[in-house]
């Protein structure tokens, strides 16, 4: 019963996390030893603090990573070459900060503890009756663990 139970949490908690949302993209700009990150979503792209010009969202690129470039990098942080050599350039790297795949491992690793908390609660009070029930139908006794 308690193995059940905790299966059932953990394909429910499975589940809420594989609904499909969707997973903030970033771009890190680099110039020499200077570096920023920038958000890749609509709203944090219309309030750049530092930006020379705004940034026109209809614009940009349905695939999210296709817009990390270097003139949005140079739209965003004009004075992100200050202080660097003349000859570097700015480079631009797209990447995500959560997978799905880290999500579901994080919630399947806090359910199967939150089940192995709930089964030691629970323990003592469901070893009696389940003496009881393998006595009452002729199985043999089961074997203490403790």
């Amino acid at each position: 019963m308690a193995l059940t139970l905790a299966l059932t949490l953990l394909a429910l908690v499975l589940a809420g996390a594989a609904q499909g949302k969707e997973v903030t993209k970033f771009c890190k700009c680099t110039c020499g030893q200077n570096a920023t990150i920038i958000e890749l979503t609509r709203f944090a792209l219309t309030h750049l603090p530092h930006a020379s010009e705004p940034i026109d969202v209809d614009t940009l690129m349905p695939n999210v990573c296709m817009n990390c470039t270097r003139l949005l990098c140079g739209t965003a942080e004009p004075q992100l070459c200050d202080g660097a050599a003349v000859d570097e350039e700015i480079v631009p790297l797209c990447f995500q900060r959560d997978s799905l795949q880290d999500e579901v491992i994080v919630c399947g690793f806090l359910a199967l503890v939150v089940g192995l908390l709930a089964w030691t609660a629970v323990r003592s009070h469901v070893k009696p009756v389940a003496e009881r029930l393998w006595a009452q139908y002729g199985y043999a006794a089961v074997a203490s663990t403790d």
